[in-house]
């Protein structure tokens, strides 16, 4: 494995495809794990480091499938072990799926320990936490436990399962973070929302006495619950519910994970390209890191991350020119967007009723004479879709509409790296967006007459 390091969006060199990624920060360095899916939904998992967070160096394989596998390994989370005193050890959770004596397939959770988080062992198939069939069926998902520490020593637990009454997730405790006890899989209460056919736990978190879950619908878009006790009853968020969201016809992001820090709850997940392998496996980058948060009504964010200011490298030329007539003003000078690019400005946002082809915005080629767009129109309502150079014909597809309180005047961020971009207003995350092809390093303003100003280019670290 190489130790070349990469930054903003991370894809493993080692493999060809990976999905899942789940993150654990100890004394100053970041630990990646990320999902390996080469030819089913996971091999195994694979670990990148960082001391910022930022920068990237990929270790490769950490943990494989045994040879009892049958269908795929699952994801996991990272954890201290609750006598990490005395004995230096942290936890992981994975799942296999296994052919069981009455000759059907099984998921069951397994565990692994490391005293490094780099190098693991795994536990005995003493230590299988079972589907427990009291409250769970046996055949159902059996997945990828995300823990929340006890106020009383030990963790709960979420991951995501198939409760015999209801779609939900699963939930149980340890304490000593390898042992596991299910118990009931939380209420959930759909008054506004339509209850999903399937879902997965992706993580939950505490914020100012209240308990955000973060749970998968349709493996498209990650929606916010909301409880006053870790086991629930969890209610849909009343703002703000989709979190991570895809639109239209393209899947372009999936699976957050809160992770915990000293300063910060901070998010990740993957942004999903346009392009698969030959098994159909799609080909993901782990996305930058985000802050999470809530504000003043008890709504649940997601926002750019100080520590990603660290992109910045170099600040590049950013002259833009166009004719008299063209919606589209390109940049003099190309940019390097295989390493990756953050492009900034100020957007001054159109008022009620101004035609969406006079909205501001970016363009971004990726390939001759066309590009994907962005545009920011009223309230920070932002489409997303394809256009030619010359701005006919476009196609319209993705909007974004965060009920967030924009004032006249708004600051975007673009993070840009071959095919993946994702975009901010006032440092709030709008969308996770994929393009049809890498960009080619062309970059133009849409409309820059109309309000866009003080635009900067970086080149990325």
């Amino acid at each position: 494995m190489t130790n070349a390091t990469q930054s903003m969006f991370f894809k493993s060199e080692g493999v060809d495809a990976h999905w899942d990624t789940w993150m654990f920060y100890n004394e100053g360095t970041f630990y990646l794990f990320y999902l390996i899916t080469e030819y089913s939904p996971g091999e195994g998992f694979g670990l990148a480091t960082s001391p910022d967070g930022v920068t990237w160096t990929d270790h490769g394989w950490a943990i494989k499938a045994s040879d009892q596998m049958v269908t795929y390994l699952g994801t996991g989370a990272v954890w201290k072990s609750p006598d990490y005193e005395s004995s230096g050890r942290f936890i992981c959770n994975y799942s296999e799926w296994r052919v069981e004596e009455d000759g059907r397939q099984t998921q069951n959770i397994f565990f692994a320990w490391s005293e490094d988080l780099m190098n693991w062992t795994k536990f005995g198939d003493d230590h299988i936490f079972t589907v427990d069939t009291r409250y769970y069926e046996q055949h159902g998902r059996w997945d990828c436990i995300f823990p929340l520490p006890r106020p009383q020593g030990g963790y709960y637990g979420y991951w995501t399962a198939t409760p015999k009454d209801h779609v939900g997730f699963g939930f149980g405790q340890s304490d000593d973070g390898v042992h596991w006890d299910a118990l009931p899989s939380p209420d959930l209460i759909w008054e506004g929302a339509d209850p999903p056919r399937s879902m997965e736990a992706g993580a939950v978190a505490e914020f100012n006495g209240k308990y955000y879950a973060i749970v998968g619908q349709g493996s498209r878009t990650m929606k916010t619950m909301i409880a006053d006790n870790p086991a629930g009853p969890y209610t849909v968020a009343p703002a703000n519910y989709a979190l991570l969201e895809n639109s239209g016809e393209h899947k372009h992001t999936y699976f957050a994970r809160f992770l915990r820090t000293p300063d910060d709850i901070l998010v990740n997940h993957h942004a999903v390209t346009r392009f698969q392998l030959d098994t159909g496996r799609d080909i993901c980058y782990w996305a930058p890191l985000k802050r999470a948060f809530v504000d003043d009504a008890g709504t649940l964010w997601f926002g750019y991350w100080q520590g990603n200011e660290g992109l910045k490298k170099n600040l590049l030329p950013a002259q833009f020119s166009g004719s008299t007539d063209g919606p589209i003003h390109m940049a003099a000078t190309e940019a390097d967007t295989d390493s990756g690019v953050v492009i900034e400005g100020q957007i001054t946002l159109p008022a009620a009723g101004q035609p969406e082809t006079e909205w501001p915005g970016l363009y971004i080629e990726y390939e001759a004479g066309q590009g994907s767009y962005i545009q920011v129109g009223p309230s920070g309502v932002t489409h997303f879709g394809l256009t030619a150079q010359g701005g006919d014909p476009s196609e319209r597809e993705d909007v974004m509409a965060r009920a967030w309180p924009f004032g006249a005047s708004v600051r975007f961020r673009t993070l840009l790296k071959a095919s993946v971009m994702e975009f901010y207003l006032d440092d709030l995350l709008i969308q996770s967006y994929s393009l049809p092809a890498a960009a080619t390093g062309r970059i133009g303003l849409l409309n820059p007459a109309n309000g866009i100003a003080e635009v900067q280019v970086w080149k990325a670290a």
